[in-house]
């Protein structure tokens, strides 16, 4: 059975594709053939070029990204203005052909699991009709705990499988007093969660090596 994993974030800019990215390599590093997949990307292709180039680029970029629109908004909206409508079939069609011939596909949403696609389509009930566990991606900085919070109530509210939290360090400057105390906070207020650090990772600079296991994963180094 092929591995699905979605990505959100608590909010846009919290390090998606950075995270994405090192699932991709910590399951290529175990040996599996790995589809990437960013079904909508709004203000340029940069995340979908990153996913694609972290798989290997075996699949084309067509399936990976099926619909790039020019301007940094939300996909319903960036649409709107572009006078276009997003077809979720097309998603749906690129999806299929990608998970059929992969081991596991890791699917990057667009800001947080709630964002608008079309008037009836989500991050959400995209992901919870692809059958993706959800990683969730959160910045660690102050108000981190109530994005987060919200965000593992939404994904269970829509049926989806809550397979671990990222808290991203989003700086290399030292932690101040909520940056330090966050981790310890959500895993308590998440027990039943695998919350790991993730550590920053500047621009272009080289990504940690992970385990990837069926709770989530571990040992970010």
């Amino acid at each position: 059975m092929t591995i699905r994993i979605g990505v959100t974030g608590t909010d846009t800019g919290v390090g998606k594709t950075v995270v994405a990215c090192a699932i991709i390599g910590a399951l290529r590093e175990a040996g599996m053939r790995v589809a990437a997949m960013k079904p909508v990307e709004s203000g340029g292709t940069s995340d979908a070029d990153a996913l694609w180039r972290a798989a290997g680029k075996i699949f084309p970029m067509e399936m990976v990204c099926p619909i790039a629109l020019a301007e940094p908004l939300a996909p319903l909206l960036a649409a709107r203005r572009a006078n276009s409508v997003i077809d979720p079939h097309l998603l749906d069609s690129a999806f299929a052909r990608l998970s059929s011939d992969a081991d596991a596909i890791v699917v990057e949403g667009a800001g947080g699991l709630l964002v608008p696609i079309t008037t009836g389509e989500s991050y959400a009930t995209l992901f919870r009709r692809w059958d993706l566990d959800l990683v969730i991606v959160a910045a660690n900085r102050l108000g981190v705990l109530n994005h987060t919070l919200l965000t593992v109530r939404a994904a269970r509210e829509h049926g989806l499988r809550v397979r671990a939290v990222a808290l991203n360090s989003i700086t290399s400057q030292a932690d101040g007093l909520a940056e330090s105390t966050n981790l310890a906070m959500l895993r308590e207020l998440l027990p039943d969660v695998n919350v790991v650090p993730f550590p920053y990772v500047a621009e272009d600079g080289v990504l940690p090596k992970i385990s990837f296991d069926s709770p989530g994963f571990t040992n970010v180094a």
